[in-house]
């Protein structure tokens, strides 16, 4: 039986969650995988209010004990943010230490190919499974894909906070402000969402996924991000009626101009299998040459389905074995700043003669052709919605532009795109 102490920086509800897994299970992962292991220290500067957590486990708020100690092999970095885990990641890698990490901030950062690079540079592993989509092992799965052949897509539903809230409104009619504080009471959302509804958390996943197909650094401000603010529960009702649900996708597609990396709305069929991923819950499509389609579902977050992410690493780290080569350090990628798709846009305007035509006529300036109108019955203001034909982004979003400052258009236009899986 082979023992192997870590170290931990970071006893948040990740670390806590990684402790409590090891006590638990520990015989078990013994039995199952020849690894004992032991957490022999713990970084965190607030370690005295987590005592009980950390019973009968060393900790300090001095990363040396952990830096520092000859009998840890691995540090494991639950810290967050870019400071001081990189510099401790950095020190770690130098003192001949392997890493693993659940940090989607650094690893999608510039600086993620520089410790990747050390890493090899030090003969040493970095695992950073736990950085994507919580439980779900898509970093593992996704370097498979990229053995043979190329990956030629991956759709994701990325943050859990965006999915529980879509759902919430779709199902149970909530308006956006309620979907969102019962996501805050849940535990799904921060006391500030911001990072999360924008669409920044799932592009800094996306980044890292993108990254590992293209084998490429795929910098976050290289991807079109936006998020669920406007969404109502009135488009998630129009869409259904459609035949369409609308996600929060996270997208890396190859094209024969370029890679399309971006994260926004989208609706899809009702009857892709995306389409049933609800709740908290994420989700990855990944398409490849030589795979085919496959997806992967599981929880994105929580204390024990992320430690489970990061168990997994280390035990894959602890069992030693050769050195991966290092990822994202090719030129980055030429990304597509402007694609076709179709478009759902939902107009809230006064309800009097001449206003489709005004509406219609700002379309046509813009060489954009209408599928569809539809108004929503009720009184007013009135809910106009729009399906057009396959259109440039750049064109729609400049013909909508001018179309919101029509007077009888009373606030800024919902637009998604129709994502045809």
């Amino acid at each position: 039986m082979k023992e192997v102490s870590i170290g931990i920086l970071g006893a948040g509800n990740v670390g806590r969650g990684l402790i409590e897994l090891i006590a638990r299970d520990g015989e078990a992962i013994a039995a199952r995988t020849g690894i004992r292991l032991k957490v022999a220290a713990v970084f965190d500067r607030s370690y005295q209010k987590k005592s009980e957590a950390l019973a009968g486990v060393p900790a300090s708020d001095d990363p040396s004990i952990v830096l520092s100690n000859p009998d840890v092999s691995i540090v494991v970095e639950l810290l967050g943010g870019l400071s001081p885990a990189g510099d401790l990641i950095r020190s770690a890698l130098s003192a001949g230490k392997a890493v693993v990490t659940a940090n989607k901030a650094l690893v999608s950062s510039p600086a993620g190919p520089e410790l990747l690079k050390l890493a090899q540079d030090q003969n040493l592993n970095f695992g950073f499974e736990a950085a994507v989509a919580g439980a779900i092992p898509i970093i593992r799965t996704l370097r498979m894909h990229c053995v043979s052949g190329e990956v030629r897509s991956i759709r994701g539903i990325l943050n859990g906070t965006c999915n529980y809230m879509i759902t919430r409104m779709e199902e149970d009619g909530l308006d956006y402000d309620a979907a969102l504080r019962l996501a805050q009471e849940k535990g799904f959302a921060e006391a500030d969402p911001t990072f999360d509804v924008s669409g920044q958390d799932a592009a800094q996943k996306l980044a890292i996924l993108a990254g590992i197909a293209l084998d490429s650094y795929v910098p976050v401000d290289r991807l079109r991000v936006e998020g669920i603010e406007s969404i109502r529960p009135v488009d998630l009702k129009i869409a259904r009626r459609m035949g369409w649900v609308i996600r929060l996708l996270a997208i890396a597609r190859r094209t024969d101009a370029g890679e399309l990396l971006r994260v926004h709305p989208a609706m899809i069929q009702e009857d892709h299998i995306l389409a049933s991923v609800k709740e908290e819950r994420n989700a990855v499509f990944v398409d490849s040459t030589s795979a085919g389609p496959s997806l992967l579902v599981g929880k994105g977050a929580g204390s024990h389905p992320t430690a489970t992410a990061v168990l997994s690493d280390v035990i894959d780290l602890a069992r030693g074995g050769e050195v991966r080569p290092a990822l994202f350090q090719k030129t980055e990628p030429e990304a597509r700043a402007d694609f076709n798709y179709r478009f759902y846009v939902r107009v809230q305007t006064h309800d009097r003669p001449g206003v489709l035509a005004e509406i219609a006529t700002v379309f046509a300036d813009h060489d954009i052709s209408i599928a569809s109108f539809h108004q929503e019955e009720g009184p007013e203001p009135v809910q106009l919605v729009i399906v057009t034909h396959a259109a440039l982004e750049s064109a729609m979003f400049e013909a909508v532009a001018e179309m919101d400052r029509l007077r009888a258009v009373m606030l800024p236009s919902v637009v998604i795109r129709i994502e045809d899986l």
